[in-house]
């Protein structure tokens, strides 16, 4: 199951988006502990993401009503199921973003006719229909988020060069930009009660920066532009930020500065980290995202009865067909006094029972397993403890045949749903490729980022440069139709510099043969992680970087493993 969590309020019930499988479409989702996973799609609506959720348990977001484009702004409550809300004309496209509390949602929709391309959009908790916010000398703004006093934050294209700038709108205070400018981009997607915002800028294409802002202080800008990577993803009441930092999770305050969220992990296992810190609530309660793939709970306090936290998997020796692999897991139990099993699924058909070593709420899981035939596989630990609690952890393995391969895998930290405005907060994204040499069509990709899962059907071109590789192809997104990708993982020519990594997934729409980009995170710059070895037949050698914004942590081969 993939999801990307948006938001969660007081009452513990997150809002996002998930699926239930390859072959299933993306669907918006409210969980809680009382509920479980709740799909909120109407009958016959099409794939929807949830963008927000309210104290009631209202969320809103955008859904393929029917099956069909445009997607239409929704907003769901569990007395009325999911409402289409409309747009300001007939064939219109619209997003609501942000909810208050009075049920009040704002977004953008696509103008019926006229000079602008999109507009600040509101839809009243008592119905009738959008309404447009024409207060925005912009081509084209859109509204992320409002609060209970009513006032909206967004962005806007003020100047004549059409970047989107960071707003603050009232009734009685009228439209005031957040100092960002000369930035090459910013937007502003959240706002407390206290008239606290948060957002991000751009001080050029690839430089990415967290903005936190408010009247008393100003524009604070979260690390230095061109040095640091940095984003702001939630706050609360309290005046409490979460996001990443150089691809750590952090939380802020005003009076605390920054710390590190793995710090708040309780008994954290070896090898997690925290990536970003995705919601947080005003009793302080935390949505955080980790290098495992996996979503935690951080709370105030310590918690018990609580399933066991695994860590990352990690395994030992030559990434062959026929080699004898060795894997392993950290893991931590805040029930000091449970015991546990575990279960290894190899991704091949073939389960292991784990081998469990532990003492006082921590231990490791261990196991062995060859792989009969070169592939991308997907290891899963399962790990339960004595009360019947269970938690999973999973990574991708490339095994390569005799021949010498190019070969890779690995995670990253990058902006969901890049390519559309609609959801540009921090997902984890992982990746895995296979190929016997540069230039051949027989090569395996598979990439997740968001909600999309691609698995390559056929890989047209394999590039291969001292710095970088570049593979292109045929796939399909959620086990269905014909989809096109480019993944490029490239290394900085300047030591010390960042590195990039590049991920396109397009398709094209039936009936107007247009091309659709479900995800292209447009080259956002970041740093490697981990260990990329081997050569390129010239013998140069790729070193290890670190820190970085759209990170890949895992490791790549240019040649033999």
């Amino acid at each position: 199951m993939w999801h990307v969590d948006r938001a969660h309020n007081d009452l513990g019930q997150v809002a996002g988006t998930a699926s239930t499988g390859a072959s299933t479409p993306y669907h918006a989702f409210r969980w809680s502990r009382q509920t479980g996973l709740v799909d909120l799609n109407a009958p016959g609506t099409g794939n929807s993401i949830a963008t927000d959720i309210n104290s009631k348990g209202q969320v809103v977001g955008l859904a393929r009503f029917g099956g069909t484009l445009p997607e239409r702004a929704f907003r769901w409550s569990p007395h009325t199921g999911m409402v289409n809300l409309g747009a300001l004309g007939p064939t219109s496209g619209s997003v609501a973003f942000g909810i208050n509390d009075a049920g009040t949602a704002v977004g953008w929709s696509e103008e019926a006719q006229g000079p602008r391309l999109t507009q600040v959009t509101k839809w009243p908790a008592a119905g009738g229909g959008p309404i447009a916010l024409n207060d925005f000398p912009s081509i084209a703004s859109l509204a992320e988020d409002i609060n209970n006093a009513g006032q909206v934050v967004g962005s806007a294209a003020f100047n004549s060069l059409g970047h989107d700038q960071a707003f603050i709108w009232s009734r009685q205070g009228g439209l005031q930009e957040l100092g960002t400018e000369p930035a090459y981009l910013s937007w502003a997607d959240g706002i407390n009660e206290k008239g606290l915002v948060i957002g991000e800028l751009f001080a050029t294409p690839s430089d990415r920066n967290g903005i936190i802002w408010s009247r008393e202080n100003g524009l604070l800008v979260i690390g230095t532009p061109g040095v640091d990577s940095s984003e702001t993803n939630d706050l609360n009441n309290q005046g409490q930020v979460v996001g990443s930092l150089n691809a750590q999770g952090y939380i802020w305050t005003r009076a605390g500065g920054f710390v590190d969220l793995s710090a708040r992990v309780v008994g954290a296992p070896p090898g997690m980290t925290a990536f970003f810190g995705a919601a947080i609530n005003d009793k302080g309660t935390i949505v955080a995202g980790t290098n495992t793939g996996t979503l935690v709970l951080l709370v105030p306090r310590a918690v018990y009865h609580q399933p066991p936290v695994a860590g990352a998997v990690s395994f030992t020796g030559p990434a062959r067909a026929n080699a004898l692999l060795s894997f392993a897991a950290g893991f931590t139990d805040v029930d000091a006094g449970d015991t546990h099993k575990a279960l290894w699924t190899w991704g091949d058909g073939s389960a292991t029972v784990g081998i469990v070593s532990e003492k006082n709420g921590a231990g490791s899981v261990s196991g062995q397993h060859a792989y009969r035939a070169p592939g991308i596989y997907t290891v899963r630990l399962t790990l339960t403890d004595s009360s019947g609690k269970s938690s999973t952890v999973e990574r991708r393995v490339v095994i390569c045949g005799s021949q010498a391969a190019i070969s890779g895998d690995g995670t990253f930290a990058a902006t969901a749903f890049a390519a559309n405005p609609n959801t540009r907060r921090a997902s984890i994204g992982s990746f895995a490729f296979l190929s016997e040499g540069p230039g051949t069509g027989k090569g395996q990709v598979a990439v997740n980022v968001g909600a999309l899962a691609l698995r390559s059907n056929q890989v047209d071109a394999v590039t291969v440069k001292s710095t970088r590789i570049r593979y292109s192809g045929h796939g399909t997104v959620n086990g269905r139709g014909n989809h096109r990708f480019v993944l490029t993982v490239t290394r900085s020519a300047k030591t010390g510099g960042k590195d990039r990594i590049h991920v396109r997934i397009t398709h094209t729409e039936p009936g107007t043969n247009g091309e659709v980009v479900d995800y292209d995170n447009a080259e956002v710059r970041g740093t490697v992680r981990g260990n990329l070895r081997g050569d390129d037949g010239a013998g140069k050698h790729l070193a290890s970087g670190v820190g970085g914004d759209a990170v890949v942590e895992g490791r790549i081969n240019f040649g033999a493993n």
